[in-house]
């Protein structure tokens, strides 16, 4: 296995977040803890709702440069959740940055079961994968195993609203932890090329060391649109016609 390419943030200041830096994020919460309210509900439910499946468009400049895909699917009292991100950013003949990630979560009962996915950066390939256990939740990467906090959600979790309730998150990327500073910016017109994401949404800042940028929720809680920051580049997600 390839070594971790190096984060996106090496140092993020931003004037929301005065301060945050990527080691401060590897390793937030380190003194307290906060779980993940459940997902999906909990195993005292006989029936849960899952969410649609979120299909964005990822923009560059106004130009298509790929796809950010998540879908649901429900097999007994466990929810999988597929992720699929394929998004290459190029000026004339250079590559800005490439990501391809792929992601199979199964949740069961409001807690993370499994996980295997694998990461194209750059050139370099992550592969990650993970089992819950008694003690908690056991990752492992590029850097070899981590037991995790079995209750957190994961670096994929944007389409969750309560994602940006956490200080920590499962790195499904990478393996291990991460942190995560959130912050609420208002409600605000979404501005989407798309109908009917039309609308107020609720916009939160979203710092990791990875990746940042602002993410845009409905009044139904549902992920509706981001901006995204890889490599000092924004790329923007709009629903997909």
């Amino acid at each position: 296995m390839q070594p971790s390419p190096g984060p996106v943030f090496d140092s993020v200041e931003t004037a929301d977040a005065p301060g945050i830096s990527r080691r401060r994020l590897l390793v937030a919460g380190a003194a307290t803890a906060t779980a993940a309210m459940p997902l999906f509900g909990s195993p005292s439910h006989a029936s849960v709702a899952v969410p649609r499946d979120i299909r964005f468009i990822a923009l560059w400049q106004g130009s298509p440069v790929g796809a950010h895909y998540v879908t649901f699917r429900m097999e007994g009292d466990r929810v999988t959740v597929s992720t699929r991100i394929d998004i290459t950013v190029k000026v004339l003949f250079f590559t800005v940055f490439r990501l391809k990630h792929l992601a199979r979560e199964v949740w069961r009962g409001g807690r993370l079961e499994s996980v295997e996915s694998t990461t194209e950066q750059d050139g370099a390939l992550l592969e990650v994968s993970g089992h819950a256990t008694g003690q908690g939740f056991r990752i492992v990467g590029s850097d070899g195993p981590y037991l995790a906090d079995g209750h957190l959600m994961t670096s994929n979790s944007l389409w969750d609203i309560r994602v940006v309730r956490e200080t920590r998150l499962i790195d499904v990327q990478h393996g291990g932890e991460i942190g995560l500073f959130s912050k609420l910016l208002g409600d605000t017109q979404p501005g989407m090329q798309q109908q009917q994401a039309a609308g107020q949404a609720s916009q939160y800042h979203l710092i990791t060391p990875y990746y940042a940028g602002r993410v845009f929720y409905d009044g139904d809680q549902r992920w509706v649109r981001a901006l995204i920051e890889y490599k000092g580049e924004t790329v923007e997600y709009v629903p997909e016609p």
